[in-house]
């Protein structure tokens, strides 16, 4: 509802409910589901928005029909709940926000917070991939980025420092060669975000050394952001997405809000 208010958004609330159940229990819990939808969105009607509740019914895929029903509609965003406090929180995250993300092909808010403060301080995990630089632009095109007050994120894995600690190496020698592995990075990285027309990013970066998910909880931890914005790499099957298998981490363990943008959609061919 404060997404809908600050950028004048048509607002829908789904809920899907279990269809593989005796018929008066499914009706039953779309008219508890409507009744609570309809409590829950009074503030937004008394504001003058107009936001729809639909009720709709899946036998255990609640994943695809969130994502055909955003296709639908033509959604700019879908937004779900972490869900991180109920028992079952893990199990939810774990399959249906996931498949949502792999499954469709618009950009995901994970809401983790309380409260309807915006989003002033955005990080950005950036891999130097056209998934990220998509990702970049899908959050700056809904809103949700101002490279002015934006920073990125990106880890780097030090060539070799492994071998040299191995071959007994000074460890002066070590470090001079980690921080000359940073400052490549950190050139990249800010080649990148100017190439893609994010130059003020540029200015605030998080070059840590480190994994992927390593380098987004150190960043995390040293900017405090109100939101997340990461690029995620569809596949095919039950592989996984972003940055290899970095997501069930971020959505688990990422306690910030997490905008996550899968892939451009590829025209069909023929």
């Amino acid at each position: 509802m404060a997404l809908a208010r600050q950028f004048g958004a048509e607002l829908i609330a789904l809920h899907v409910a279990d269809d593989d159940r005796p018929e008066e229990l499914i009706a039953a819990e779309c008219r508890s589901a409507e009744a609570a939808l309809r409590e829950h969105l009074a503030a937004a009607r008394a504001e003058g928005l107009a936001p729809q509740p639909v009720i709709t019914t899946s036998a255990g895929d609640p994943f695809k029909v969130i994502s055909d029903e955003a296709d639908r509609v033509e959604a700019d965003l879908i937004v779900v709940g972490a869900h991180r406090k109920r028992l079952l929180g893990d199990v939810f995250t774990g399959t249906t926000i996931e498949r949502v993300m792999r499954l469709g092909s618009r950009p995901v808010l994970m809401v983790n917070r309380d409260g309807e403060k915006p989003y002033r301080q955005v990080l950005a995990a950036v891999d130097l991939s056209e998934a990220s630089a998509h990702a970049l632009r899908t959050a700056r095109a809904i809103g949700l980025l101002d490279p002015a007050h934006a920073a990125a994120v990106h880890g780097f894995i030090p060539l070799g420092e492994g071998m040299m600690y191995y071959a007994n190496v000074d460890q002066k020698r070590i470090e001079e060669h980690v921080a000359i592995s940073a400052s490549e990075a950190r050139s990249a990285l800010g080649g990148f975000l100017r190439d893609n027309g994010f130059t003020d990013m540029a200015d605030v970066l998080f070059v840590e050394k480190g994994g992927p998910y390593e380098a987004i909880e150190i960043g995390v931890s040293k900017f405090r952001p109100d939101l997340l914005v990461i690029g995620t790499r569809g596949h095919s099957g039950v592989k996984r997405i972003l940055l290899g298998s970095v997501a069930d981490q971020v959505l688990r363990q990422i306690d910030t809000d997490i905008l996550a943008v899968p892939p451009r959609r590829k025209p069909p061919s023929g």
